[in-house]
């Protein structure tokens, strides 16, 4: 009796364990069942420079393709200022949920070889997601500089040193370093003249305030066609089918000035890698599409795509290339 007594009681022992257990199993599994598939809401793009300017247009070109993939609603953010500086920091302080997003380009990559108090670090507090796109850049003055040619505008600013102007968007900016280099290069002085966004520079040039600019291909051929640029050379190694006429630097007698500006997404530190490989996934399926290499053409953009990592070391060789210009121009950073 008391065996029979002591194997019951066992037994009750036991099941109240293993009752005790499956509670705690149910428990520990209801966050993990309550947990969501990412995205569960809007997406933010953050374009840290001017409205209607490169960055701004690739944001909403990949939109619809981001929506489609994702299933969610996603939005541009412009949060420009400080050569986009302020939008970056912005998303630098974002939680790493894949919300919050950066659409920039080049600039960001060189800005530390110029500006010593960035509130980031590029490296430690972003995650590379993918490049979008590659562009070179275009010389052009104001129609009313009566030069025609690269030589012609090196002869016509040693004649008047520091008096021309060159306009940018911003300290750090793909414009002031193209410009910082053709000016130690040629061995002439020109007037740094920043904005607060290359679109704001270009309408400053197109009047006839400033006579100088290094601008994209994608937002200066427009202006060139209408006549409001004269362009004199382009930063490309080829000449572009977008603009046949214009000669390349190399071809000007200036083979070592090439350029070229991308355009790409990241997010804050630590990003899942889940959620960086499905943004870079749905990023390359839209420039794998006709339709993009179709609008890429028309506006002179050259696909960039591939993986992260490509992006992360096209980082480092831009900064890298900023910090000889740097050295090269003679410019201290502030």
């Amino acid at each position: 009796m008391r065996s029979s007594a002591a194997d019951s009681k066992t037994r009750s022992i036991l099941a109240a364990a293993a009752g005790t257990f499956a509670a705690l199993g149910t428990l520990a599994s209801q966050p993990v069942q309550a947990q969501k598939a990412w995205p569960e809401k809007p997406l933010r793009i953050v374009v840290p420079f001017g409205a209607g300017g490169s960055a701004d247009t690739m944001a909403r070109l990949i939109i619809p393709t981001l929506q489609e993939g994702l299933g969610q609603p996603v939005i541009v953010e412009i949060r420009s200022g400080a050569t986009g500086s302020i939008g970056a920091d912005y998303v630098a302080r974002s939680a790493p949920d894949g919300y919050t997003l950066l659409l920039t380009s080049g600039a960001f990559a060189m800005s530390p070889a110029l500006a010593t108090k960035l509130p980031y670090d590029i490296f430690r507090d972003f995650t590379p997601i993918v490049g979008a796109s590659n562009a070179p850049q275009v010389l052009v003055v104001h129609p009313s500089v009566p030069v025609k040619t690269v030589k012609d505008l090196v002869a016509f600013a040693k004649q008047r040193p520091g008096e021309l102007g060159w306009a940018t968007a911003g300290i750090g900016s793909t414009g002031h370093m193209a410009g910082a280099y053709f000016a130690g290069l040629m061995g002439i002085s020109l007037n740094h003249v920043p904005y607060k966004s290359n679109p704001a520079a270009g309408a400053d040039v197109i009047g006839g305030h400033v006579p100088i600019m290094f601008d994209q291909l994608s937002t200066a051929s427009p202006h060139i066609r209408a006549g409001k640029f004269r362009a004199l050379a382009i930063t490309s190694p080829k000449r572009h089918p977008l603009l046949p006429e214009v000669p390349t630097m190399g071809e000007v007698g200036f083979p070592a000035f090439t350029t070229s500006i991308w355009l790409g997404l990241l997010g804050p530190a630590k990003l899942p890698r889940d959620i960086v490989d499905r943004i870079n996934g749905e990023v390359n399926r839209y420039l794998a599409t006709p339709a993009a290499k179709e609008r890429f053409t028309q506006l002179g953009l050259d696909i960039f795509g591939g993986s992260p990592e490509a992006l992360g070391a096209r980082m480092k060789s831009d900064l890298a290339a900023a910090q000889k210009t740097v050295q090269i121009a003679g410019i201290k950073p502030q």
